[in-house]
């Protein structure tokens, strides 16, 4: 190892796995440490642990990520206490190297991190993307987080087009364009097709599309058969760009999912449950008002990674 090492700390949100690290830490090559980390088959492991997982975490390594290496991103951050609620900057660079403006899941588990570090349940999140009210469970285990207007105007999402892309054909799929604080192509499919979709081939194309000038992450969708007085429950799945993969969770995807649900005419509520494959997410989405997110955030471990990767 490196003779200069950065602590880190791994958290997940329903499986979308994150190293945090505290912005002071001096990292020369930030998209350089995120593109060796975070790589899902050379980068961090358990084995960069250096105490045991503390009494606060709920489960094990092998219980919450089946022991993946790597990470969807590092979350670099920063704490301003003198603030009421206290402030929290928050930078994600994903394992391309490149930034992102903003991150459902990675906002909730830098609300995880700061509650850990502070004891606070209350934060004002501020990102690429704006500043995002988050709360945090009086456990420590539930983050919700303050998600903006979901938007469809093809400037804000953005697209290259005159009007909002809604069912639109786009390469293989039919996609509705959403923007959550990143832009989403939201495509619906029937319940009993959304496993059986290769969408490691059908969503590149997609995110890649020239109607998107700044990309987009590529989103399944089904509406399950729920019994009536309960949410609506949405199976998902995304792919996204800056991880170019799939992942087992995507906070501002589910939203988006949501959001495009309600546009469609596909749910009634304001309230809708996600399941993508690493747990499940509560969205409330009132038209034209601030969407939040609710899910579980788990620590994994605390550890020790090179600043200058090999």
């Amino acid at each position: 190892m490196s003779a200069h090492a950065v602590p880190i700390v791994k958290y997940h949100g329903t499986g979308n796995d994150f190293l945090v690290v505290d912005a002071a830490a001096r990292v020369p090559d930030r998209a350089a440490f995120a593109r060796a980390h975070c790589d899902r088959e050379t980068g961090v492991s358990a084995a960069a642990r250096v105490e045991p997982t503390g009494p606060e975490a709920e489960t094990n390594v092998a219980d919450t990520t089946n022991g993946r290496r790597g990470a969807d991103g590092v979350l670099f951050v920063s704490v301003e206490a003198r603030y009421t609620p206290t402030r929290v900057v928050m930078t994600l660079v994903q394992p391309d190297g490149s930034t992102a403006d903003m991150c459902g899941n990675g906002a909730r588990v830098v609300a995880r991190w700061a509650h850990d570090r502070t004891g606070d349940h209350e934060f004002m999140i501020d990102t690429q993307a704006g500043t995002r009210r988050a709360t945090v469970s009086a456990d420590g285990r539930e983050a919700t987080i303050e998600m903006g207007v979901p938007r469809f105007d093809p400037r804000a999402v953005p697209v290259d087009a005159d009007a909002p892309l809604v069912e639109t054909p786009v390469e293989a799929l039919t996609v509705t364009a959403v923007d959550t604080g990143v832009p989403h192509a939201v495509a619906f499919v029937e319940s009993e097709e959304i496993d059986d979709v290769a969408l490691e081939s059908v969503a590149p194309p997609v995110r890649h599309a020239s109607v998107f000038p700044e990309g987009a992450n590529v989103n399944l969708a089904a509406i399950r058969e729920t019994e009536a007085g309960s949410s609506p429950i949405i199976d998902q799945r995304t792919f996204e760009r800056g991880v170019e993969g799939e992942t087992r969770s995507c906070g501002t995807g589910a939203v988006a999912v949501v959001a495009a649900a309600r546009r469609l005419g596909l749910i009634d509520d304001e309230t809708a449950v996600t399941r993508p494959p690493g747990g499940e997410l509560t969205i409330t989405a009132p038209a034209g008002e601030r969407a939040t997110l609710t899910g579980p955030v788990a620590r994994e471990y605390t550890g020790r990674v090179p600043a200058v990767p090999r």
